[in-house]
């Protein structure tokens, strides 16, 4: 009983500091636009009437629609490929050797030149950029978080288990899960980060629709009231993946590891 009230009052004031931080945070933005032209800082008040014009307008939803489609399919893709690559990679020493520096290459050359390439090979396509750049830039770091937890399978326990003629489901079950369980959802949770970034910028660099082309008209337009209203939905959607998702799958991993 004890413990659970403790928890609830830790949840309270956490939320509490929350809610006092971005009081404070819009209270200095509300100052701050009082000395600045609202084409170079609108006040909270025009910022949250522009979304309130793209809610009503339709363009809030059609845009977040079109670009959670294409941040899913291009993530899907690369979290498939990542695995599946990860997993061969492990079990054949020589493609190891053949593929691993060219992943490494992939993932140190910078995501501008890549939606440059995308937009050549391409042209300004409404879904071909934006996939092939999520692919392009999530992949790597799937597959190097899912390779780390393959290298970090204890040896020594899968030849202990294969001595003593352990299945090999309940090999995976109780060695490779534990170890690779972590790694997944840590992939899974960078990905998505990555994923989402890339789509938005592919979206302003080479697309003609979704929220990255809303941001880029915008700006175009000299509409900053609009650029503030997008950032603060990208700021919730983040906030919604971070906390409302990954955050409770985590929790979940963390418990299933200490309970099994």
């Amino acid at each position: 009983m004890s413990n659970s009230t403790s928890r609830s009052k830790d949840v309270l004031r956490k939320g509490f500091i929350s809610t006092t931080g971005l009081l404070v945070v819009l209270i200095l933005w509300s100052v701050l636009s009082r000395n600045y032209h609202s084409l170079i800082l609108p006040s909270p008040r025009e910022t949250f009437g522009a979304m309130q014009q793209l809610w009503h307008s339709g363009q809030l939803w059609t845009n977040m629609f079109i670009t959670f489609h294409r941040t899913m399919v291009g993530y899907a893709a690369a979290l498939t490929f990542g695995l599946l690559t990860a997993l061969l990679l492990k079990a054949c020493g020589f493609l190891r050797s053949l593929f691993r520096p060219i992943i490494t290459v992939v993932q140190i050359i910078p995501p501008v030149i890549w939606v440059v390439f995308a937009v050549i090979w391409f042209g300004i396509a409404d879904d071909l950029t934006p996939i092939f750049l999520i692919f392009i830039v999530t992949f790597p770091v799937v597959f190097l978080t899912i390779f780390s937890g393959l290298e970090s399978v204890d040896a020594e326990l899968v030849e202990m288990a294969t001595f003593y003629r352990c299945s090999q489901a309940k090999i995976i079950r109780a060695v490779f899960l534990p170890t690779l369980v972590p790694h997944f959802v840590s992939a899974v949770s960078l990905g998505v980060s990555f994923a989402w970034k890339s789509t938005i910028f592919a979206e302003f660099m080479g697309s003609s629709s979704g929220i990255g082309f809303a941001i880029s008209m915008a700006n175009a337009n000299l509409e900053t009231e609009k650029l503030f209203a997008w950032a603060i939905v990208l700021i919730l959607i983040m906030l919604v993946f971070e906390y409302g998702i990954l955050t409770f799958v985590n929790k979940k991993v963390t418990r299933w590891k200490q309970y099994g």
